[in-house]
């Protein structure tokens, strides 16, 4: 049989900066620089830094103990069941992300027809119904034209960092602006917080290991190099967009770009940066939204009806779930900056396990941690894992300090009544079923098991 032909490092960056340029930073950018200014610099490094030190960590850990739904699986196998719950009680609250998208589209939906008659939030609702509807029908999207979505949205991108740097207004940035930019620690480390999620999906390759030429070479380097070039870029626009507009007056990218843009090059940016961003991201993020629901109800965390599927294979009742969530979330009129931070901080709670996994990882499996196919002494990923896992808890703070006390209060009830459910759902399922819902869940994986006994 011949050889399938495996990801070079070249492919592993192009595919991890595909996975990070998304819709998210047409909507992050302003918002982050409309309060920190220059600051936007600084936020945006250490953004990067934490992406990089979240996505090694739990590289070393997919590598060693590959499976699917991995963030799920090893908060539960690893750790505990109780740990794992949390991903499940998350998927709640990821659909923030879903109303995400459809507040940005709405922003820059008005921005190409001023004209509209619609409000903002009826915009967004009506794309995530759309959304909700055609998901009904299956994820038929080729890898091919989601490629080709990604070269326009870079070629938008160029255009307004190309366009836009001969237009920059001395009176608006200088470079001590930059260096100086006159904020706290604090509010450059919130910021930082919800740029993660713009900086993020390079991890995306970590999965795939077993595909890739060399990856204990080829894999490191693609998560170091992919944030570190697209934050560069976002740099650039950084710098155009404080110097183009007074960040106090910021609102959005196109406000920006109708300072130095054509009409002509105006509606290609609008419509292959963020509208495109928004279709490559939409739909991935929505139906890993549902896969979440779906697997926590095929391992009866959630009842089993949520697992039940269409004819086209698509589990609907976790469709509607999430359909439901975010468009109420949009319903509600909801900010761009509220969400994003609401999303930013429940994802990276999320992350939090992984962050940490790699320390369970070679407790329990110690020998296929060290024959995996990502090398790295178990001393440097407890390092890195602590490391990790203190500045995200770090950033979770921040993040919290800049929301009001209702959403504070509304994020903390989603946890607070997830568990809730979650422990009167393991004492229905044993008192009615005399099913043992934690014990089952703390079962080791056969192929972990059977891959470290192998070796």
């Amino acid at each position: 049989m011949k050889e399938k032909k495996k990801i070079g490092l070249t492919g592993c960056i192009l595919m991890g900066i595909g996975c990070i340029v998304g819709s998210g930073i047409f909507g992050s950018l302003p918002e982050i620089i409309s309060t920190t200014g220059g600051g936007i610099v600084y936020a945006l490094i250490l953004a990067a830094i934490v992406i990089i030190l979240r996505s090694i960590t739990r590289m070393y850990t997919i590598a060693a103990l590959p499976t699917s739904a991995s963030t799920f699986m090893h908060a539960t196998k690893l750790m505990h069941p109780y740990v794992g719950a949390l991903i499940s009680v998350n998927a709640f609250l990821q659909p923030t992300m879903v109303a995400l998208f459809g507040v940005l589209f709405a922003t820059y939906f008005q921005e190409l027809f001023p004209g509209c008659p619609l409000s903002s939030t009826t915009v967004s609702v009506c794309l995530l119904a759309a959304f909700a509807v055609l998901a009904w029908f299956g994820n038929k999207s080729t890898i091919s034209v989601g490629n080709i979505i990604v070269i326009i949205l870079l070629a938008a991108i160029a255009v307004y960092i190309v366009c836009g740097l001969p237009h920059l207004n001395p009176e608006n940035i200088s470079f001590m602006s930059v260096i100086k930019p006159g904020i706290s620690v604090s509010a450059v480390s919130a910021a930082a917080g919800v740029l993660t999620s713009s900086l993020s999906g390079a991890s995306s390759c970590a999965e795939l290991a077993d595909d890739v030429k060399n990856p204990g070479r080829n894999v490191p380097i693609t998560l170091i190099v992919c944030p570190v070039l697209v934050c560069l870029t976002y740099i650039l626009m950084a710098v155009v967009t404080l110097g183009v507009v007074p960040y106090a007056n910021l609102e959005s990218l196109a406000q920006v770009a109708r300072h130095f843009l054509s009409p002509e090059l105006m509606i290609f940016f609008i419509v292959g940066g963020p509208i495109a961003g928004i279709i490559t991201s939409l739909i991935p993020v929505a139906l890993a939204c549902v896969a979440v629901f779906d697997f926590s109800s095929r391992n009866r965390i959630y009842p089993e009806v949520l697992s039940k599927k269409n004819k086209y294979g698509v589990p609907y009742w976790s469709l509607l779930i999430v359909s439901a969530i975010s468009i109420g979330i949009c319903a509600t009129g909801a900010t761009f900056g509220v969400v994003m931070t609401v999303f930013s901080l429940t994802n990276t709670i999320g992350e939090l396990p992984n962050t940490i996994s790699p320390i369970f990882a070679y407790k329990k499996y110690p020998k296929s941690c060290d024959n995996s196919s990502v090398r790295m002494s178990s001393k440097v990923a407890t390092a890195l894992s602590v490391i990790t896992f203190l500045i995200c808890i770090y950033l979770c703070v921040e993040m919290v300090k800049t929301l009001g006390i209702q959403e504070i209060a509304l994020t903390a009830a989603v946890y607070l009544l997830g568990y809730v459910y979650f422990f009167v759902r393991v004492r229905y399922l044993r008192q009615k079923e005399n099913y043992d819902l934690i014990g089952e869940l703390k079962k080791p994986y056969e192929r972990w098991m059977e891959r470290e006994k192998s070796l």
